[in-house]
């Protein structure tokens, strides 16, 4: 009924198109697909606003819905927002979802749901059109504001003016606030020169959209880092902040636009791209001396650009899709600006990969380019035309067994095939000559057994969410690590491999269960697994991922699916973590904010490859501090893949206890047991055996009145992988630390037998470190060289629980309780 009284307080005001100011706009509201004059935007309801102006079309949301990100998180609401903006005539889509007042108090955001819109009749400006909404916000604490919203359409200028009012009506101060407003193109390839230091004057975006380019230009003061705006507003205090929308068909006359109203002067500048052979390339125009990017674009079948360009010195680079070109251009005033960009001649390589025995091993062939010759990017899926993220880049493959022919740039590479950390490595540097073509086979085989345990990758994306690749690729990627399960995990929609797996033929080598990742920013990310696919329901069947707090989210998870796992996720990343929403104590989990919900069933302690330089490290710390009060969530170990390489699947990954068969045949219900009660340790590429007393392992508790216990432990990993240290953790602390000597090229690096004297109950825990870099299996590298930015092999055990006092449990060295505190962090809006 609310909803049906917002669309008549519209239509009150648009019953008839209004025919404005020497018929400049047309503006009705939209009853059904009839009143569209092209298919512009798929996220329409009846109710909204449509305007036109000849030349642009835009439409206003009129009814209260949420519009899902381009990730499926739910967020701002469609009421009173920008949902379309696009030049009409063309059969151009533009969805959007732009306007929504969002409030940032105490680090928690709340969006605010207009609850009026409306065209305002009289106008400074004759020939614009001026619409306006209206929301109000109530505080927990009795804080109170009005936000007012307008909208400026100038005609046939691709032109929306934004400008939004925020005016303290209570009679308390409100603290904390940084107040913004919401911004989704739907869409992520863009550009931005801002840079805080050299460009801060340059703040926009511009967004390259299939047809037409799109820009958000912010007008507001540059605050300072994590400097909240206004920060405090007292009663009657008024802040406002103000944006400027644009899109335009042609980049140069956008760029134009934005530079006009910054009022900086451009000159002209061409780049020239000389044997180009390929159809689709993307050029990059960048800061000489900053990170600064000043154009960015995909196109197809082009010899040249002309862009408009601030006056300065530019790195311009082209890729060619798979040579990779560089160079230096400088713009000045009344010069002949431009450069050339060659592509390279290619010639062509044709890689296999087998074993000694000359069978297929499915695995990956990875090209870096040595000396002078860039690294290869190979093709991705054009951004521009599947409106979705983009594979930033790639230079690995994945041969079938009759192998793979790439195109490489005539030049010098170190090639490397690999299948994980069970099998070898094998390395050749090759030089490519132009037309020339060879045939390369590499040799890697098994070289470490694991009978009685299963890999599994729990968290990775597709472009489903916000994966940069399809989910032929993830697949593809994932079997060439040599994960043996990999779960889907999409945000907020449930995700189906198999069909593709078993397309791709390759159903004998990997198992695939449906899951999601719960997502809620500013609370929770959590996965859920396995999950019925539902594809008669909306986002085949996953949860609504909106709540409060996070209880009720847990208790639809349950509802739902009763059998499924429940995995918190990175629990210190930053506003994703949920440890760090709730203000879980980092000295030793003594407290936390209430609501604070502990029905989950693991825990993501390793969220990729990094041990050190990442959240990872507060992640275990946390494990510990929970193991020590008495709550038990086994680790697991996740890629949270986005994209293969550079952030490849199955580092890190979790190694579970399982004796049956795999790929189509795994038992999950066996492969559940094992995971829920630990049988299982964390690993981004060291195996490790732990025992105690002879036949306790990871997740086992027994009881010992003694105290005394012998602790066994093997580890294994392949010639590429390198072992330095082993420790023995009891109750939180590293008691024991074991330097390895082993050369790196043996397989068994450490096998070693201690017995320990325990005076009280305990868990414990073994932690495995390498001190040499996982490259080239795993690209990512730092800038900083430093040994602990690397990606250093590491693993770590779930507990073993020993029971000294001979209660028949473990008793947690400190209390089990953890204190819920009643902080206020919460608002709400009406």
């Amino acid at each position: 009924m609310k909803a049906i009284n917002k669309i008549l307080s519209i239509t009150f005001f648009l019953i008839v198109p209004l025919f404005l100011y020497g018929a400049e706009f047309q503006v009705k509201v939209i009853k059904g697909a009839d009143d569209l004059p092209e298919e512009f935007c798929s996220h329409w309801k009846a109710g909204d606003i449509l305007i036109s102006d000849g030349k642009y079309l835009t439409i206003i949301g009129g009814t209260e819905r949420p519009i899902r990100t381009l990730n499926n998180y739910v967020r701002a609401n469609a009421m009173g927002s920008i949902i379309s903006f696009v030049p009409a005539g063309k059969n151009l889509l533009n969805n959007l979802n732009i306007g929504s007042p969002v409030f940032k108090i105490n680090e928690r955001r709340k969006y605010i749901t207009f609850s009026s819109v409306e065209h305002l009749k009289e106008s400074l400006q004759g020939d614009t059109l001026i619409f306006e909404a209206q929301a109000a916000y109530i505080g927990k604490r009795g804080e109170k504001a009005s936000v007012e919203t307008t909208y400026q359409f100038f005609p046939k200028k691709g032109r929306i003016d934004i400008a939004s009012t925020l005016t303290n009506t209570g009679k308390k101060e409100i603290q904390d606030l940084n107040y913004y407003l919401y911004f989704d193109p739907l869409h992520r390839y863009y550009f931005s020169p801002f840079n805080r230091k050299k460009h801060p004057g340059l703040n926009f975006r511009v967004y390259q959209k299939n047809g037409f380019y799109l820009a958000w230009v912010n007008q507001n003061p540059i605050p300072e880092e994590d400097e909240a705006l206004p920060g405090r507003l007292a009663p009657k205090d008024v802040y406002e902040i103000r944006h400027i929308l644009l899109v335009d068909t042609q980049h140069q006359q956008l760029l134009k636009k934005i530079y006009e109203i910054l009022d900086i002067k451009l000159e002209e500048a061409t780049i020239h791209f000389k044997n180009f052979g390929g159809n689709l390339m993307e050029v990059i125009v960048r800061d000489a001396f900053s990170s600064s990017v000043f154009f960015r674009s995909f196109l197809e079948n082009s010899f040249s650009l002309n862009i408009s360009l601030p006056k300065g010195f530019y790195k311009v680079r082209a890729n060619f899709f798979p040579a990779v070109r560089e160079g230096l251009m400088a713009v000045q005033k009344g010069e002949e600006n431009w450069c050339i960009l060659e592509d390279i001649p290619c010639g062509r390589v044709k890689v296999k990969i087998k074993n000694k025995k000359e069978e297929f091993v499915p695995g990956k062939v990875t090209f870096i380019g040595l000396a002078q010759t860039k690294t290869p990017y190979f093709k991705p899926d054009n951004p521009i035309k599947n409106g979705k993220y983009w594979e930033t880049f790639k230079n690995s493959c994945f041969p079938k067994e009759d192998g793979i022919e790439v195109k490489l740039p005539v030049g010098t590479y170190l090639i490397t095939a690999s299948r994980g950390p069970e099998y070898s490595l094998d390395k050749k540097i090759v030089e490519i000559f132009k037309d020339e073509r060879q045939e390369l086979v590499f040799l890697i085989d098994r070289v470490i057994e694991i009978p009685n345990l299963i890999s599994v990758d729990p968290h990775m994306h597709t472009q489903n969410s916000d994966g940069r690749t399809r989910i032929p690729e993830r697949i593809k990627s994932v079997v060439a690590e040599g994960v043996n399960v990999a779960i889907s995990t999409d945000h907020n929609i449930i995700t189906d491999y198999y069909p593709t797996l078993k397309k791709l033929g390759l159903n004998k080598y990997l198992a695939v269960i449906a899951g999601s990742e719960v997502t809620l920013s500013g609370l929770i990310h959590y996965n859920t697994f396995p999950l019925k696919y539902r594809p008669d329901e909306e986002y085949n069947g996953a949860i609504y991922p909106l709540a409060e707090e996070v209880p009720p989210l847990f208790k639809a998870s349950r509802t739902k699916d009763p059998e499924a796992i429940l995995q918190v996720n990175h629990p210190r990343s930053e506003d994703l973590g949920y440890f760090n929403n709730y203000k879980l104590d980092k000295e030793s989990a003594a407290f936390a904010r209430e609501h604070f919900d502990i029905s989950f069933d693991v825990l993501e302690v390793m969220n990729g490859p990094y041990f050190y330089s990442s959240s990872n490290y507060e992640s275990i710390e946390d494990w510990f501090h929970l193991l020590n009060r008495g709550y038990y969530f086994p680790l697991t170990g996740s890629s949270d893949t986005h994209s293969i390489d550079r952030e490849e699947p199955g580092y890190s990954r979790t190694y579970a206890v399982y004796e049956g068969k795999k790929g189509d045949y795994l038992n999950w219900d066996a492969l559940a047991r094992s995971i829920k009660k630990g049988h299982s340790f964390s690993s981004n590429g060291p195996i490790v055996e732990l025992k105690v007393n002879g036949k306790y392992s990871s997740g086992d508790s027994f009881t010992e009145r003694s105290g005394r216990v012998d602790v066994w432990i093997k580890v294994k990993s392949a010639p590429w992988i390198a072992v330095d240290e082993v420790r023995i953790i009891v109750n939180g602390e590293r008691k024991i630390i074991f330097p390895v000597k082993t050369a790196k090229e043996v397989i068994q690096k450490f096998m070693g037998e201690i017995g320990l004297k325990l005076n009280r109950d305990s868990y414990i825990i073994v932690e495995v470190l390498g001190k040499e870099s996982l490259f080239p299996v795993l690209q990512s590298t730092h800038w900083s060289g430093l040994l602990e930015k690397a990606i250093l092999p590491y693993a770590l055990t779930n507990p073993v629980f020993v029971d000294v006092d001979g209660n028949g449990e473990y008793d947690p060295p400190l209390p089990r309780k953890i204190e819920m505190t009643s902080e206020d962090f919460e608002s709400k809006s009406r």
